[in-house]
């Protein structure tokens, strides 16, 4: 199975948690969308981390998700959010993906993250729910 993470951030909060995913995965690949656009042919399994930032996701994952709709359509995609402010996860969602995109994902997460502007200095996890993380790894590999 062929596993592609992508991501894009600003604080640092979706990176961590895809080297931790990656970490869970053997053998995935990682890429950070404000440096390269993957092709998705050679992957069964598409893991999209972003940021939120006003209750928006980043722009290259934004751009990203809009211009590979109906390639993700097709394939096993997870999507995760960082965000300070979990209570804000749903309405996140709904003005983020279209239902289709909803309706078609193993699942829709949010990994914590960082407060605006002030990822953690001393401890890069901080902020971050690892466990569920992890619990999101062993669902992939299952």
């Amino acid at each position: 199975m062929n596993i592609l993470i992508t991501y894009a951030t600003k604080s640092g909060a979706a990176k961590e948690c895809s080297l931790l995913l990656q970490k869970g995965l053997f053998g995935s690949t990682l890429i950070d969308l404000n440096h390269e656009i993957p092709s998705l042919d050679d992957y069964d399994v598409i893991i999209i981390g972003s940021g939120v930032r006003m209750g928006k996701l980043y722009k290259p994952v934004r751009n990203f998700i809009r211009k590979n709709q109906s390639v993700l359509l097709k394939k096993k995609t997870i999507y995760f959010l960082c965000n300070a402010y979990p209570d804000t996860l749903q309405k996140t969602i709904k003005t983020s993906f279209v239902p289709e995109l909803i309706d078609s994902a193993i699942c829709i997460e949010s990994f914590g993250g960082y407060a605006p502007f002030s990822p953690p200095k001393e401890n890069p996890l901080m902020g971050l729910n690892v466990e569920k993380i992890n619990e999101v790894a062993t669902q992939i590999k299952e």
